[in-house]
């Protein structure tokens, strides 16, 4: 079994990306276990109709998937097979090493690979529906951008 931590500072995006991963790997492979150690559970509401849902890693892996991924608390980032860190632009740095990504949500000019800022993300999340499956009119430039940040790290995985 995998593990992946999506780490970062609140309010980055952290919940966007490991709700969207969990999804892209779930469809993927069908193995997949979500773990929300997130303070407000966001991640594991909008995913509980798609994923098991697991308390920690060990739980996860009695549930025989292939992945877990991790949506880490800021406080308490838990040992992982890979990380994502989700960046605000500001808060940019660089990262090296093996099985590290790095996504800048809300897009600068900086980077390519980032997620932009659009208010209908927030709504889909506050209505329960994961915005990677969301099918929301004008929305579908947005969406696929997150889809192809997601599958990119799936497929690293």
């Amino acid at each position: 079994m995998k593990s992946v931590a999506v780490v970062g500072p609140p309010g980055a995006g952290k919940t966007l990306v490991a709700t969207s991963l969990a999804l892209y790997l779930h469809l993927a492979t069908a193995g997949v276990a979500y773990v929300d150690k997130s303070v407000t559970k966001a991640g594991a509401g909008l995913v509980k109709s798609y994923l098991p849902l697991a308390a920690d890693v060990e739980e996860a892996a009695e549930l025989g998937v292939d992945y877990v991924v991790i949506d880490a608390a800021p406080y308490d980032v838990p040992p992982a097979d890979v990380y994502i860190f989700v960046l605000e632009p500001t808060d940019l740095r660089y990262f090296t090493g093996e099985g590290v990504y790095v996504v800048v949500n809300k897009t600068s000019r900086w980077s390519l690979r980032g997620i932009p800022f659009d208010s209908r993300i927030s709504w889909a999340m506050q209505a329960g529906v994961p915005p990677v499956v969301a099918d929301i009119k004008g929305f579908e430039r947005t969406r696929k951008r997150i889809v192809k940040v997601v599958k990119e790290i799936g497929d690293g995985l």
